[in-house]
């Protein structure tokens, strides 16, 4: 691991403080006060329609009172970086703006709208901080530049060392304010590190920093696996010898072995309500899915045959599992319901298909598939209809996961070395590489949102 994944990991108690208070473990005050709101109106923009354009949006720098210059700077990177991410803007360059961030009002009296229709800004976000000792107070406001309205506005009251956690917070608002949906800014990914010959679990923002590690038992981790409430991880380790499933709390880095049965222990799958796993055990001979809880105790076989069953992943009520088995011969996915018993086959393009991951909106279920002698990530409906690639053969694609939004799939991918974590919009508006860092990262886990 080279020497900034160092530094960003001494970070991780910083990090699972604050992520612990997002996820509503102590109090919220700490964290972050919203202590006021201003609304003039909403505007909710129909994105799924066809033909939809993304958004001009101008994000200039913070407007700065009091310490610490850098922040202004940093804030509105990181709004400017969330929303481009998100598919939904076309996010100006800030190089282009006509008026300066420290010169320039905040209030809806004080904008000059001429200024951001001549750079061709349909929205505007201004925003302003304080920052005295380690305090920080700060508030932003969304405009609709072509109306000449402010649609939305809120200060908060943190910690400057959890500014970032703010701007986040902020881009959750603009996207909820202008699409009716939440923002997904506070999520974090789990992933798979490579570390000599090792292999360790280790969890990110969404922008890729405040690494944390999760693992450091220098041996072979693998298929993290997010509880739906956020605090915990399932993933197998070679720790001990043969391949056992465990669960760790993100936050306090407890952990216990929870599946270590004769045989293979591989890719745990909370159920959606959270509490039982689906996961994949070879304690009969064959590899089969089964139904456990999270203290390990085996409910119920899922999924068993001749054929090898494996990577379970749940529609998002819980009623059906699509998983990958070999039973045509070739790794392919199927789909089970589970009240009825009844399966079907899902793909029948391409000889190897595995790693299904079940959208959140039980829309699309993602996988990746061997073609032209390449992994690549492809979407398809539950029903197989509407089969469609995310990628096109610069690199091998795989382990896709689902933003808790439906909207983006991280996978890791070598199109550019290494394996490195990238995400790339639904409706086919970009990618965008995640992770930076040594080595190689794979098997990407995105969290739930946040609870607050």
């Amino acid at each position: 691991m080279g020497k900034g994944t160092a530094q960003a990991v001494r970070r991780a108690g910083a990090v699972r403080r604050w992520w612990k208070l997002l996820v509503g473990c102590w109090g919220a005050a700490w964290f972050m006060t919203v202590s006021a709101v201003w609304g003039a109106e909403r505007v909710y923009i129909d994105i799924t329609q066809p033909g939809f354009v993304k958004l001009p949006i101008a994000v200039p720098d913070f407007k700065m009172q009091g310490d610490d210059a850098g922040l202004a700077r940093q804030m509105a990177a990181v709004i400017r970086d969330d929303l481009d991410l998100s598919g939904y803007f076309k996010v100006l360059d800030p190089a282009g703006f006509l008026e300066s961030p420290q010169q320039m009002g905040v209030l809806p009296s004080e904008i000059r709208f001429d200024s951001w229709k001549a750079v061709g800004a349909e929205f505007l976000v201004r925003g302003q901080y304080e920052a005295r000792g380690g305090g920080l107070n700060a508030e932003f406001r969304l405009f609709d530049v072509v109306s000449q309205k402010m649609l939305i506005g809120k200060a908060y009251e943190a910690w400057v060392a959890d500014a970032r956690a703010v701007a986040h917070r902020i881009a959750n608002e603009i996207i909820a304010a202008l699409t009716g949906e939440a923002g997904i800014f506070d999520t974090r990914i789990a992933f798979v590190q490579a570390e000599g010959d090792a292999k360790e679990i280790y969890v990110m923002d969404l922008d890729g920093q405040n690494l944390t590690a999760i693992t450091r038992d220098r041996s072979t981790a693998l298929a993290p696996a997010w509880s739906p409430d956020g605090t915990q991880l399932a993933y197998v380790s070679y720790v001990e010898g043969q391949p056992k499933i465990f669960i760790a709390n993100v936050f306090s880095g407890a952990r216990r072995a929870v599946a270590g049965y004769p045989g293979i222990n591989i890719t745990p799958a909370w159920h959606p309500a959270g509490g039982r796993l689906a996961v994949t055990l070879s304690k009969d001979g064959n590899p089969d899915i089964f139904l456990m809880d999270a203290q390990g105790s085996v409910l119920k076989t899922l999924v068993s045959g001749w054929a090898i069953e494996v990577s379970p992943s749940w529609s998002p009520d819980g009623s059906k599992i699509a998983y990958v088995s070999n039973e045509s011969g070739t790794p392919q996915i199927y789909v089970l319901d589970l009240a009825g018993g009844n399966k079907r086959r899902l793909t029948y393009e391409g000889k190897y298909n595995t790693s299904p991951a079940w959208s959140p909106k039980g829309d699309w279920i993602a996988f990746s598939s061997m073609t032209g002698g390449r992994h690549n990530i492809f979407i398809v409906r539950p029903d197989g209809s509407g089969l469609r690639a995310l990628t096109h053969g610069e690199g091998d694609n795989e382990s896709p996961t689902w933003s808790p939004d439906g909207r983006l799939v991280a996978f890791s991918s070598t199109r550019e070395g290494a394996s490195a974590i990238w995400a790339a919009v639904v409706n086919g508006e970009g990618i965008r590489r995640l992770t930076r860092l040594g080595g190689a990262q794979s098997q990407p886990s995105w969290s739930p949102r946040a609870n607050r």
